[in-house]
């Protein structure tokens, strides 16, 4: 008889930056702390009427009949890891797939794995896919973030982000502060990125772009030095923030100002300058040198 395909929520979870931690704390320590947290995540999975499917590393696959149930979970991790000191990124997509032993087959796991992989420390990213099946007070909760291309996929994904109420009240409270800072209400920041005949404007229409080696980055830095995924910009609050993911680290060099060095941290994006995915910045000729202007149209 051929597999029957069935329509699941998938959600990966991943423990971030899971190398730093045991360089931080030593192997034994972390590898006692990282099962502990695995052991949670485990128990939130199934106290929200989910299956855990298999671990992964440091995280794991689970799959819910209900989207509503897999984003309950996904905020309850959330809330569970400052009990660790730790920062979660998780990814969500709800599409068919085939049951085997041990396991999910599907484009839809492929979909799920690479939203988790492009998310944040901190942060839970679900495909459009999920968000048109939440309930209205989990919806309240998502915001739109970007189309991200995928392999093998003609068409971008839509991701949203999903917040805590908290951060609901919090973005709402900082967008009314923002708009009475600007000297008109249709003030809009921009940010320009240029890399070898690429231009993309970011904006509050384009508030992310993924960039590094992967053919799926929102922009693809052809350079060996630079990491598949290296880094992310996000628009928040009215702000550009570069957030390094990479090995080699991020380099930006704006105006006059001292060069800074990011390794798996975030900073602001001032003014114009260039910035070295991989490597220091000697020039914008450099294969893994992207030139950025922020504007306030």
């Amino acid at each position: 008889m051929p597999a029957l395909e069935k329509p699941l929520a998938l959600l990966f979870v991943d423990i971030a930056d899971s190398t730093m931690l045991y360089e931080r704390i030593g192997n034994v320590t972390a590898a006692t702390l990282t099962q502990r947290v695995l052991a949670h995540l485990r128990q939130l999975v199934t106290a929200h009427g989910g299956a855990v499917i298999k671990s992964l590393g440091d995280g794991l696959l689970g799959a819910f009949p209900a989207a509503d149930d897999s984003v309950r979970a996904a905020l309850a991790m959330m809330a569970a890891q400052e009990d660790y000191g730790l920062r979660l990124r998780i990814g969500i997509h709800h599409g068919p797939v085939i049951e085997g032993i041990g396991d999910l087959y599907g484009d839809a796991c492929n979909v799920a794995a690479r939203v988790q992989q492009i998310a944040r420390p901190g942060e839970i990213l679900a495909t459009e896919a999920l968000i048109g099946g939440l309930a209205p007070d989990l919806l309240a909760l998502t915001k739109l973030l970007s189309n991200v291309a995928m392999k093998g996929k003609a068409i971008p994904i839509r991701v949203h982000q999903i917040r805590t109420t908290a951060e609901v009240d919090e973005a709402q409270d900082s967008t009314t502060l923002g708009y009475s800072a600007h000297t008109g209400a249709n003030a809009m920041l921009t940010l320009h990125l240029s890399y070898r005949g690429q231009d993309i404007l970011m904006s509050r229409a384009l508030p992310r772009v993924t960039i590094g080696r992967e053919e799926s980055s929102g922009l693809r830095i052809a350079s060996r030095q630079t990491s598949r995924q290296h880094a992310v910009i996000d628009f928040s609050r009215e702000s550009f923030i570069l957030t390094d993911h990479s090995t080699n680290g991020s380099f930006i060099r704006s105006g006059g100002s001292p060069p800074v060095v990011l390794r798996r941290d975030s900073t602001k994006l001032v003014g114009s300058g260039l910035i070295g995915f991989g490597a220091e910045v000697r020039d914008e000729g450099q294969d893994h040198v992207i030139a950025f202007r922020g504007e306030l149209a």
